[in-house]
């Protein structure tokens, strides 16, 4: 273990001392010990990263949200629709496959595009 020398001198208002002091207890009261393990686990460049990260992520929910609320509007209204026409037995095949289907399958596309960019973004954050 290295002998320490050198000493560095900070001010502090009387709460922020009680808040070091606080967070000390978990390094048996050494302040000294809890600011030189915190100094070595920050990282500066990987906190800037998190952070742009995070507005990335911001800015995909916010471009996804429009999105989203008319897949959703749209899926609903088809599917109430199929629902009335099944109880009066009038949902017949050719309705099911022209109107249904393609909103189904337009719905699951949009999903999977949004699932994939999530993952990728995901991915990005692990990365950072």
């Amino acid at each position: 273990m290295q002998k320490k020398k050198i000493r560095l001198e900070i001010r502090l208002s009387e709460e922020e001392a009680r808040v070091f002091q606080n967070k000390a207890e978990s390094y048996g009261g050494n302040v000294s010990a809890m600011v030189r393990d915190a100094v070595r686990r920050f990282d500066d460049k990987r906190t800037r990263g998190k952070l742009m990260a995070m507005e990335g992520l911001l800015q995909y929910y916010k471009k996804y949200q429009q999105q989203l609320s008319w897949l959703g509007g749209n899926f609903n209204q088809c599917m109430h629709r199929a629902n009335e026409l099944a109880l009066a037995d009038e949902l017949n095949e050719s309705y099911f496959r022209s109107v249904i289907m393609p909103e189904v399958q337009t719905a699951v596309k949009t999903i999977r595009g949004i699932k994939a960019e999530l993952d990728a973004m995901h991915d990005n954050l692990e990365q950072t």
